[in-house]
């Protein structure tokens, strides 16, 4: 037909027909996009997609063209966008307690870097600890401790080699109003290599899954080698913090590093969340506790007078997993007067009552040796049928031996069980009035 002619009232009705079917196919696509937080940037999430951009357009639009007929959204991209949706919907299950403000403000999210990056209230915390003009985050990941790092630093430099998730990052920033953080597409020796300005602060978050496989307390085989950057690019800057795995050993990393290291044992709810290395300012090697709470934190160093309060009955104390970490045991002997109930224990007994950060502190009312067997009688005739059960060098878990024991969990009266030998030991303690 010419393009004068007068269009036919069944070619009408084919343009009426064409046009509703792209209509249903771009409002299920809206529909999708706005389960996704209205968000089309949320394509860029995968780095196979970043080739592709004309794709990313007609998922959006709900239609793309494949040769000279068009039709709705393939398989394919409707595979993704399903995926996409799962994926986004399991990351807030798990960021409602890890990045609650995150959640509240519509950010997205992908798996990897969520299960690694610093919880907000803990990157908060760093954000409080330092500051300064200029930091370089040489990991950025997920970018939360650059958010909090965004409040105590006037300029931040943030790279990453993903950069399907740098165009999550840049969304989130712009939709919390970040406008001091700037995410660069690239690697951290890369980077260094082509830049030697000075800078306040260098931040080092190294992936401990560079394979896809969990290492825990091995530094050296995070990526990128923290130890290696270090080494060769030290002069940047006077101040490096380095995130560690809570299962480092502490004295370990010191030995690799040929400088003062000051260490942060960051503890929550009695559980280490993670570490925090300082090298290149600090004056002397120490470790200190920084424990997080609701409303704040507070530091102990390991050289600190500690605040105790002392107790006419006995006390039985199980130091906390970060001052146990930390080394702090032999510093809280010497000040409490507690004692250990055998050379390598955790578990002490006196008359002080030490800070909680350091240790869970109990009243003594009952001690027996013996076998499992001779305990659970022990037990029985003090009529305890409901308690809380820890273990600590036993030769079965705090579960499985309250099982054996036959009681219920719970309760006031807390049971502290020892002893891998023949002859095992169990206290029983109930908290202080």
């Amino acid at each position: 037909m010419p393009w004068f002619a007068v269009p036919t009232e069944g070619h009408l009705s084919f343009l009426r027909r064409e046009a509703q079917e792209t209509a249903v196919i771009q409002i299920r696509t809206a529909m999708i996009i706005f389960a996704l937080f209205m968000v089309r940037e949320i394509y860029c999430k995968l780095n196979s997609i970043l080739g592709d951009s004309l794709r990313i357009e007609r998922i959006s639009d709900g239609f793309y063209y494949k040769g000279d007929k068009k039709s709705g959204i393939s398989d394919e991209d409707a595979t993704f966008i399903k995926t996409t949706i799962q994926e986004q919907q399991s990351c807030r299950l798990k960021a409602k307690h890890k990045l609650p403000s995150w959640l509240t403000q519509q950010c997205l999210f992908a798996t990897v870097p969520l299960e690694q990056c610093t919880s907000e209230r803990i990157s908060s915390v760093k954000a409080h600890l330092f500051g300064g003009e200029k930091l370089l985050s040489l990991t950025g990941g997920l970018g939360v401790d650059d958010h909090a790092f965004a409040r105590s630093f006037d300029q931040i430099t943030s790279i990453d080699t993903d950069t399907g998730l740098n165009a999550i990052v840049r969304f989130n920033q712009a939709r919390m109003g970040i406008d001091n953080v700037t995410r660069l597409d690239m690697g951290a020796e890369e980077f260094l290599l082509q830049h030697t300005s000075q800078w306040s602060c260098v931040y080092v978050d190294p992936d401990r899954r560079p394979d896809g496989n969990r290492i825990m307390g091995n530094t050296a085989a995070y990526s990128p080698d923290v130890f290696t950057l270090y080494k060769n690019h030290c002069g940047i800057s006077r101040r490096w913090l380095i995130k560690l795995s809570p299962m480092t050993d502490i004295q370990w990393f010191q030995k690799q590093v040929d400088c003062p290291v000051k260490m942060y044992v960051f503890s929550y709810k009695n559980e280490i969340r993670e570490m925090l290395a300082e090298i290149g300012s600090a004056d002397t090697t120490e470790t200190c506790i920084v424990e997080v709470n609701d409303i704040g934190f507070s530091i102990i160093d390991n050289d600190a007078q500690l605040t105790l309060m002392a107790s006419e009955k006995p006390i039985f104390c199980e130091l906390t997993a970060a001052a146990i970490k930390a080394g702090f045991k032999q510093h809280i002997i010497e000040q409490s007067g507690l004692t250990p109930i055998n050379k390598n224990s955790y578990y002490l007994t006196g008359n002080a009552i030490i800070p909680h950060a350091l240790g869970r502190s109990f009243i003594l009312e009952h001690t027996f040796s013996g076998s499992l067997g001779e305990i659970e009688k022990q037990i029985k005739l003090l009529g305890i049928i409901k308690a809380n059960v820890s273990a600590r060098d036993f030769i079965l878990p705090a579960e499985e031996a309250r099982k054996k024991l036959g009681l219920k969990d719970g309760g006031e009266m807390y049971l502290f069980l020892t002893g891998k030998d023949k002859i095992k030991t169990c206290f029983v303690a109930r908290k202080p009035d």
